[in-house]
């Protein structure tokens, strides 16, 4: 089981932090096969860069590896508003939720306490 953390700040280039992270968490983890390690990268990437365009730092990813799945979060500050990525055709900029709800098996967000968001999405491991 991999549960771990890793909080980055509201650049651009953070992203790719993100994505290294997840890739390398992933391979320490033997029971994660390359494509699925493939696609959480993905997942997190998108995640991370909205985290990045819509929120202000910092962000926190949250990676978890247990039960045949693979959970990726952003915990962000809060800031532009939720869209359904079942709509695409409604989105105000890019369709990266639409492609990790495509990469996703479960998908969604959440609003805390401290009126920040975490988004989150959910790979399984084999299918």
């Amino acid at each position: 089981m991999v549960l771990d953390k890793l909080f980055f700040d509201g650049e651009p280039a953070q992203v790719r932090r993100v994505r290294a992270w997840v890739r390398d968490r992933l391979a320490a983890a033997e029971e994660v096969p390359e494509d699925v390690t493939a696609t959480a990268v993905l997942v997190a990437g998108e995640l991370a860069a909205n985290a990045v365009r819509h929120a202000t730092a910092p962000a926190c990813a949250l990676l978890t590896c247990a039960d045949s799945t693979v959970w990726i979060g952003v915990e962000d500050s809060g800031g532009a508003a939720w869209f359904d990525p079942a709509a695409p055709d409604v989105a105000p900029v890019g369709t990266g939720l639409a492609l990790v709800a495509a990469c996703s098996s479960r998908r969604g967000h959440f609003h805390r306490r401290d009126g920040g968001r975490t988004v989150w999405a959910e790979i399984p491991i084999g299918t």
